[in-house]
């Protein structure tokens, strides 16, 4: 067999694999975890000491940050996506959908458990000014951001 052949189908291979798993990881790891999780409901508080992030909606011309210590998570988006608090409020985050989600903040690593329906909320304190992006972890489409105001 030419070695180039022998080659390329290696590569060929390669990408079908890498390909397969991502798409098995994207689509079946949010069902597997959902379907694992318990119904209990969880609450989950952190203080927030390190520096903050730029949130990545802002230079995309998103929606102006709301007066808001709450947030609805309701048909796979943040409502509202971008909130805006004092310093030293805690915003909790309550989940409306049938699907499970999982906050991840990129600023300090910080991650919610994973909130399966409405008896699960998350809590986070915000200590520091700065903004703070956010998304869901099971759904990386899914951004949110809270501007902290001294």
């Amino acid at each position: 067999m030419d070695p180039c052949t022998s080659s390329r189908r290696r590569r060929s291979l390669g990408a079908a694999l890498a390909l397969a798993a991502l798409g098995l990881s994207a689509c079946g790891a949010g069902r597997a975890a959902t379907r694992s999780a318990s119904p209990t409901a969880t609450t989950h508080a952190t203080s927030s000491n390190e520096p903050p992030t730029t949130a990545p909606d802002a230079a995309k011309g998103a929606a102006p940050a709301v007066a808001a210590s709450d947030v609805t998570i309701r048909n796979f988006a943040f409502g509202p996506p971008a909130v805006i608090v004092k310093v030293g409020t805690t915003v909790t985050w309550t989940n409306k959908d049938e699907d499970a989600h999982k906050l991840f903040f990129a600023s300090d690593g910080s991650r919610s458990p994973i909130l399966v329906n409405d008896a699960n909320v998350y809590r986070k304190a915000f200590t520091t000014p700065g903004s703070y992006a956010y998304i869901c972890s099971i759904h990386p489409f899914m951004h949110g951001t809270v501007q902290v105001a001294a």
